[in-house]
């Protein structure tokens, strides 16, 4: 090598560190989860319930400061009685995300939803704002964490249209020792309605899922 290459080489080095330090790490994330949930609406002159599970799925990447996840989720609700009719379940939402301190994330986007069945459906387009707390319980092995939301707009194709929305959660994350693999287990419940109370739901779900990547 000659003795003009090798300086060359060096310097390029030395640029290359600093430049390689200021950008941006890509940092991915996947999530795979099973969501047991309970449908309740009440509306003028009467009610209906619902139950059943769906499976839902989560890819992320980080790409500092922010962050963004989109998750998936279908399944099928019915009731044990003939008394309302079972549907078709499919939801999903773009978040994007910051950690602003060490045990807070706050996020906002699109949450999507819809309930089909037999000659009609029903669907509801939510932007939402959340806040994501999290603290340790055995540092670098499990977490708690909650979060809410509320919708700062929810529309609705029933009439007369979507009034709100808002939802919280609550549950522990579990980083399995000697795995890059992390278990969840939550509890979550939303309430939507229409205008002039015509109709309001609720939705309660127990969810578990195994991920990688994030926490």
């Amino acid at each position: 090598m000659s003795r003009r290459v090798l300086p060359l080489l060096v310097a390029a080095a030395l640029r290359a560190g600093p430049l390689a330090a200021q950008l941006p790490a890509f940092v991915g994330s996947a999530e795979l989860g099973l969501s047991r949930q309970h449908f309740a609406a009440n509306f003028q002159g009467g009610s209906e319930s619902l139950s059943g599970a769906l499976m839902y799925g989560q890819a992320g990447v980080a790409l500092r400061p922010v962050s963004i996840a989109v998750t998936y989720a279908q399944g099928r609700l019915a009731s044990s009685s003939a008394s309302a009719t079972a549907r078709s379940v499919v939801e999903a939402s773009v978040m994007i995300s910051r950690r602003v301190t060490p045990w807070l994330l706050l996020k906002a986007g699109p949450h999507v939803r819809s309930y089909s069945a037999t000659g009609s459906t029903e669907r509801w387009v939510m932007w939402e704002l959340h806040a994501h707390g999290d603290e340790p319980m055995i540092t670098g092995v499990l977490w708690a964490y909650l979060e809410g939301w509320a919708a700062v707009s929810a529309s609705s194709n029933v009439d007369p249209g979507g009034s709100g929305a808002r939802g919280a959660e609550a549950g522990v994350t579990l980083q399995i020792p000697g795995s890059p693999l992390r278990l969840r287990l939550a509890y979550a419940v939303d309430q939507a309605s229409l205008k002039n109370d015509v109709r309001s739901e609720a939705l309660q779900a127990i969810q578990v899922s195994l991920g990688l990547g994030g926490r």
